[in-house]
């Protein structure tokens, strides 16, 4: 052991009282070893002069959630004096491959750019930022963490310029507490609302906290005498019960002052109590008293045990004039209800936010609370907490930070549209994370796009080939067919029906079908003609589906003329189980035909020698088919055979 002693928390000094925190409560003498390395490379990286967030700090916070060993593990992996020093690779290594990618994740979310002001801050961004962060990781626990370093974040902040507080502080009240709310983590929740409303508008944080302050004394006098007077009066008429006064955070008074339109002052209902029975009988015995003795506001009376939210939620809300003439807010449920309303508060942001979310928001939630509820066996945990509900939609930067979201499969070519249809236009290809794809290229939820565009190219007829995949989107296939129709408009519909504009004829006449009249943009099929011509047919006419002669029916597509390519490349790699199935599925998703494949593996290195003859739509293809060939784990050599 390097270091005795650190500066992390004062009530721990120590490296063994940490330890022994941070340990407590694990049974694995594995993860006890794991955890124990990972505090050593924390402690050691340690800087007084080094503001920036401890992973040690974030690590308390977690475990007073009661969060499991891995993340424990993986989030002291995380410092950011540790990001360049530790890749993955070697924490993989050195812990286990789940340790190593969760802590891959965590680093990603934790070098995404902070909001700049400087910029134009677009708060419509918010809702689509919060589904990129969800999007891009495959376990939720990742994003548990980040919440806690910008907590942590927030703590700190006090050192920071004002521009930089204000930053900070609105972001994290647009994206981060939305997503802790949505999380049911509300105990990061309520301290991130409260710090960033303290940045975000000071004079009225300390308005507010001056004026609770002041009567600070007199309001835990009197909810201390009527919890003490309620637990009285319920073990008179011998109820089983738990009675507490719940405190009110500063960031919720100030809302309530905005939706009520009143000054902190003028608020009745600052006080409030909640009370926990056995079942429900005696919820609503208890509520019988209490409304007996005490006045209630029949407006702020709910039953949400009768009537639960459709999430589930139950509890009954109600309000008194309770002592000295003073609204107290009450809560009566069961001790299920309030493990189900406060270990998670898993809908608790739907009725709150009066949106509505499906079964698989509902899976993932239920599997973060599963999560925190159950930290000593972490095989019994789930290994991937996958955001499910996210699959349908991919996430998307712009150069400048915007994130725009599409459905899933769209391509270069959809992005450039969705932006501008100008951009569509003129694009010519695309940049995705500083590498040069075609406008084919699907893309996937992280990454950063680009569009190029040259002011002489125009849509091509070949963008309406489905088979070719440009453009998945009704937004994109419906303003390249308007376009090519206006560009068209003086051309005899007749004219456009020859081989130079369809794909899938060869050298054969192709001739529009006078029974149907195809239009450009239509779904079309061939029919052959004794003479060994085409007929083209709408695909909806009755006569594309059969021939008078008994000859071949054939499907068409729009799209200039092209002359395939046949090329040879040879790729070297260190075999592997499945990497041939990865090879041919990249070539089949760039429409790369392969007419021949021949591999041999050297079993003293287990080195793998593969040739491929391929026919391509171009020869431009394939500087990006090799590009992306090298991506493929393991394969560490992609190249054209001359001649």
């Amino acid at each position: 052991m390097k270091h005795n002693h650190f500066t992390g928390k004062p009530e721990y000094q120590s490296f063994n009282d940490v330890y022994r925190f941070l340990s407590a409560g694990l049974k694995k003498r594995q993860n006890k070893d794991f955890l124990h390395q990972a505090l050593q490379y924390v402690v050691d990286a340690q800087d007084e002069n080094d503001h920036r967030p401890s992973s040690l700090e974030i690590a308390y916070t977690l475990k007073k959630l009661g969060v499991d060993a891995q993340t424990l593990i993986a989030t002291l992996l995380t410092d950011p004096r540790l990001r360049d020093k530790l890749d993955p690779l070697f924490l993989e290594e050195q812990f286990n491959e789940r340790i190593a990618n969760l802590a891959k994740h965590v680093n990603w979310l934790n070098t995404f750019k902070e909001a700049d002001l400087s910029l134009d801050y677009i708060p419509e961004q918010a809702e689509a930022l919060r589904r990129l962060l969800l999007a891009t990781v495959n376990d939720v626990r990742a994003v548990l963490i980040r919440l806690a370093f910008r907590l942590q974040r927030l703590r700190k902040l006090y050192h920071e310029p004002r521009k930089t507080q204000y930053a900070i502080a609105k972001e994290t009240l647009d994206i981060f507490t939305p997503l802790a709310n949505r999380l049911g983590i509300g105990q990061l929740k309520w301290e991130m609302e409260d710090l960033a409303f303290r940045y975000l508008d000071p004079e009225n944080y300390m308005a507010i906290a001056k004026s609770m302050d002041i009567n600070r004394a007199k309001r835990e006098s009197i909810i201390n005498d009527f919890v003490d007077q309620l637990q009285g009066l319920f073990a008179g008429k011998h109820l089983r019960v738990s009675v507490y006064g719940r405190a009110k955070h500063l960031y919720s008074i100030w809302k309530k002052m905005q939706r009520k339109n009143k000054e902190c002052h003028e608020l009745a209902d600052l006080l409030a109590v909640r009370i926990v029975v056995e079942d429900i009988p005696q919820c609503y015995q208890v509520l019988g008293i209490v409304h007996s003795i005490w006045k209630h506001l029949p407006q702020e009376f709910d039953d949400y045990i009768a009537n639960p939210k459709e999430n589930g939620y139950q509890s009954i809300h109600t309000a008194i004039f309770g002592p000295i003439h003073q609204v107290v807010e009450i809560q009566i449920r069961t001790q299920e209800m309030q493990e189900f309303a406060e270990h998670g508060v898993a809908a608790h942001w739907r009725y709150k936010e009066g949106s509505s979310q499906d079964q698989a928001m509902e899976s993932t939630i239920q599997a973060l609370r599963d999560l925190l509820e159950n930290p000593v066996d972490d095989d019994s945990l789930l290994e991937e907490l996958k955001p499910a509900f996210l699959n349908e939609r991919v996430y998307l930067l712009t150069p400048k930070g915007a994130v725009i979201d599409l459905p899933q499969k769209a391509t270069a070519l959809d992005f450039a549209y969705f932006v501008h249809t100008e951009i569509g236009h003129h694009c010519i290809g695309a940049v995705v994370n500083g590498q040069r794809v075609p406008l084919s290229y699907p893309l996937k939820s992280g990454e950063r796009v680009e569009i190029l565009t040259d002011p002489a190219s125009t849509p091509k007829l070949s963008w309406l080939n489905q088979h070719k995949n440009y453009a998945t989107t009704a937004r994109a296939n419906s303003t390249i067919r308007s376009w090519l129709k206006t560009y068209y408009k003086d051309i005899d519909n007749a004219q456009l029906i020859n081989s130079d504009n369809l794909s899938g004829v060869g050298g054969h006449k192709v001739e529009a079908a006078l029974c149907c009249q195809p239009q450009l943009g239509d779904k079309i099929m061939g029919v052959y003609q004794p003479d060994a011509s085409i007929l083209v047919h709408r695909a909806t006419c009755p006569n594309a589906s059969k021939s008078k002669h008994g000859l071949p029916i054939l499907e068409l597509e729009w799209g200039e003329k092209t002359d395939n390519v046949r090329q040879t490349i040879h790729i070297e790699a260190f075999d592997r189980s499945g990497l041939l199935q990865d090879i041919t599925t990249l070539l089949s998703q760039t429409q790369a035909n392969i007419l021949t494949l021949h591999s041999v593996t050297d079993t003293t290195d287990q080195s793998v020698a593969i040739d491929l003859l391929i026919e391509l739509s171009s020869a431009e293809m394939s500087h990006h088919l090799l590009k992306r060939l090298e991506y493929i784990t393991n394969v560490f050599k992609a190249e054209l055979v001359e001649g």
